[in-house]
């Protein structure tokens, strides 16, 4: 056989046999690798919200310039909430939030004074119709849980009516209805049910300072304070708009 032949064929099946191993390599390599996993992508609490909410309330009315007015106004209530959230880089997430809730934390008592054989009769009641905050919020999100610590503004309607009557038109009478404006803090914790919808949980105590009651004597009226606090545990459920 021609050398020159012989060398020429042995060339060409070496090239040959190469490609074939290393194209056979290459699709073995392609077929044993892994295939990436699909990432998760974390809950993003950013954006607005909006939702609604139920729980219980216990308030405490008083005053020491009113005989037999010490009160603790008491019920469940509902309402509304809405804010927005803002999450950074670290997990931290900074929110504000606004509520209302209406219901009847309600409270009233009466004592019978029995005073040189007069029976002096002095009945109270104090009734919270509707109440409120404005708070901002910090929390730390785990993902698609939010524990958090709020404080803001807080405020209620209260509604007080007192009667003491001494007889021959000697009597003390408060009723009126005054808007307490005072400070609120609690907590909280959030959690994502879904990509749009949210479930909490959350305490709060608010201490909503004095309101003057005009108190009328005879027909002289003057201005007496009654102090105001509350406390409440709510359930809520929001609806994410990010």
């Amino acid at each position: 056989m021609n050398t020159k032949l012989l060398v020429v064929s042995f060339l060409a099946a070496a090239i040959t046999g190469g490609a074939t191993t290393g194209g056979a390599s290459a699709a073995d390599a392609a077929v044993s690798e892994p295939a990436p996993e699909a990432s998760v992508p974390y809950y993003d609490w950013s954006g607005f919200y909006a939702g609604v909410h139920a729980g219980y309330g216990w308030a405490k009315s008083e005053t020491d310039d009113l005989f037999a007015y010490d009160l603790e106004p008491d019920d469940w209530l509902g309402g509304l909430q809405a804010g927005y959230n803002r999450q950074f880089a670290n997990n931290w997430v900074v929110g504000l939030e606004a509520d209302v809730s209406f219901g009847k934390l309600d409270d009233d008592s009466l004592v019978i004074t029995t005073i040189f054989n007069t029976d002096i009769p002095t009945a109270a009641a104090a009734e919270i119709k509707a109440a409120g905050t404005v708070r901002g919020r910090i929390g730390y999100a785990f993902d698609r849980v939010l524990p958090y610590v709020t404080a803001g503004i807080g405020w209620a309607v209260q509604d007080v009516d007192y009667f003491q009557d001494f007889g021959d038109g000697f009597t003390f009478n408060v009723d009126e209805t005054k808007t307490h404006v005072g400070w609120t803090a609690g907590a909280g914790l959030e959690a994502a049910l879904s990509d749009r919808w949210t479930a909490k949980v959350e305490y709060l105590y608010s201490n909503l300072g004095a309101e003057d009651y005009t108190v009328t004597w005879f027909s002289d009226p003057f201005s007496e304070d009654i102090d105001l606090s509350m406390q409440t545990v709510k359930i809520g459920l929001n609806y994410q708009f990010n």
